[in-house]
């Protein structure tokens, strides 16, 4: 194939170095365009996990079958913290509540605002 321009000029267009322009050309040539492809880098999604698929499926039916107090815990709605309690009786899991946050979003579970708000009158002495 041949070669346009200046290699210069192309690391300053894609703001890389010389160097790197060469090794891309050089890859171009050996392999076509499968050589420089992006490749997928990091951790395979779902690799790191701390619930099990049958566990995040047992949950999920538990929150929302069932409210805290009929589940042993406090409360009257399922919160970060329940659900993360929940985890840790359940399974022996301690989960973070960020980390919660981030299952309950997978989970399509959103914050909701009660549908009656209690009001509790104090008598005044």
């Amino acid at each position: 194939m041949k070669r346009r321009g200046n290699v210069k000029e192309v690391a300053e267009i894609c703001e890389c170095t010389i160097r790197h322009v060469n090794k891309t050309w050089k890859k171009y040539c050996d392999g076509e365009i499968d050589a420089i492809l992006v490749i997928k880098m990091g951790r395979p999604v779902g690799s790191n996990k701390k619930l099990t698929l049958e566990y995040e499926i047992a949950i999920q039916k538990e929150i929302t079958n069932k409210n805290p107090t009929e589940a042993g815990l406090s409360g009257y709605l399922w919160g970060r913290a329940e659900v993360s309690e929940l985890v840790k009786r359940r399974y022996g899991i301690e989960m973070p509540l960020s980390t919660m946050s981030y299952y309950l979003t997978r989970w399509n579970f959103t914050n909701q605002r009660p549908k009656e708000r209690i009001i509790v009158k104090t008598k005044k002495t």
